[in-house]
């Protein structure tokens, strides 16, 4: 069995069986990926907060036939802050969502994750921030960074959604969680 290792940030989690969660992790080095973290929804699990939407972790990946499996987890942020705050929680749930949903999995792009981090880190701080600003220029710089949209272009806050929207051929679910 093959193995190697991963820094980066989960950005989507499902259940998957009774005890075990497929995990959705933007890497810096092999981009978006999908691996299985088995057993850590069992209640005596340690390893089930290390797996948590948001944390940026460093980990072991062990190739399996269908799943690269999840082994060794060591979360390197929770990003605490931006959870005492919900707001900044459904700021977080949509910059997680929307980065999900438009890159593709095995497609790495360079400054993805830093992107990512960098907004996770101001949501992070307490530090006053009007947060339909902040999620409009993430919003812009991960349309251009995927490719969707030229640099330097114009686009106004309230049609950018419904761009969005027509490219993942879905609604944003995360919106509606901002108060």
């Amino acid at each position: 069995m093959h193995s190697y290792k991963i820094k980066g940030v989960i950005i989507g989690r499902r259940n998957f069986s009774e005890t075990d969660r497929v995990i959705t992790v933007l890497t810096n080095n092999h981009g978006k990926q999908v691996f299985l973290a088995r057993g850590v929804r069992k209640i005596t699990s340690c390893r089930g907060p290390r797996v948590e939407i948001f944390n940026y972790i460093k980990s072991q990946i062990h190739q399996g036939k269908t799943w690269d499996i999840l082994g060794e987890i060591e979360t390197i942020n929770r990003f605490s802050g931006l959870r005492q705050n919900l707001s900044r929680v459904a700021a977080a749930y949509e910059i997680c969502e929307l980065a999900d949903r438009l890159i593709p999995e095995n497609d790495h792009h360079r400054n993805l994750l830093k992107l990512i981090l960098d907004h996770l880190k101001i949501l992070n701080k307490n530090t006053p921030i009007n947060l339909d600003n902040f999620l409009f220029n993430f919003k812009i710089r991960l349309l251009v960074l995927t490719g969707f949209w030229p640099e330097g272009r114009i686009m106004g806050n309230e049609k950018i959604n419904h761009f969005i929207e027509e490219i993942i051929h879905a609604k944003i679910k995360s919106k509606s969680l901002r108060l």
